[in-house]
């Protein structure tokens, strides 16, 4: 064994050393991409211990890795968001659907019901205080529409 045998670097420590990096500066720029490239270099590194592979096949290989480890990691990453509900527009949006008692009569289109500790303005069609409305959607930002329930 000569001294320069202790000095020469192996294909695939070079592979695996650069996809471990990647891995770890996901941690210091996180956004979920620079894994994908980082898993395509350890596995090329793998491959590359096993079996010799020259410079333009492994850069072709590695490339090939890059865009299935980024579909695969799309497709995990994009069930998790579309299976969240939407969050309503606003307080107000929240309470489409839901029934409530009216605090104020409905007069002239207009009274106020109670929602918690808080009175809401409503618009509907005219009705006596106490009678259950159902809140049916939200005009202008907050301008609560109620029918009879």
């Amino acid at each position: 064994m000569t001294d320069l045998d202790l000095f020469s670097i192996h294909p695939y420590v070079v592979w695996l050393v650069a996809g471990l990096a990647l891995c770890a500066a996901e941690t210091f720029v996180p956004g979920a991409f620079l894994i994908w490239i980082g898993l395509a270099a350890v596995a090329l590194g793998a491959v590359e211990f096993f079996v010799a592979i020259e410079l333009t096949p492994a850069l072709l290989l590695f490339a090939a890795l890059v865009v299935v480890f980024v579909f695969i990691g799309r497709r995990v990453y994009g069930s998790l968001d579309s299976g969240a509900p939407q969050l309503p527009l606003s307080r107000a949006h929240a309470l489409i659907g839901k029934e409530f008692y009216l605090d104020e009569a409905i007069e002239r289109g207009y009274g106020r019901m109670r929602v918690g500790d808080s009175l809401w303005r409503v618009a509907g069609d005219d009705l006596p205080k106490g009678a259950k409305v159902r809140v049916v959607a939200v005009e202008d930002g907050a301008e609560v529409k109620v029918v009879k329930a």
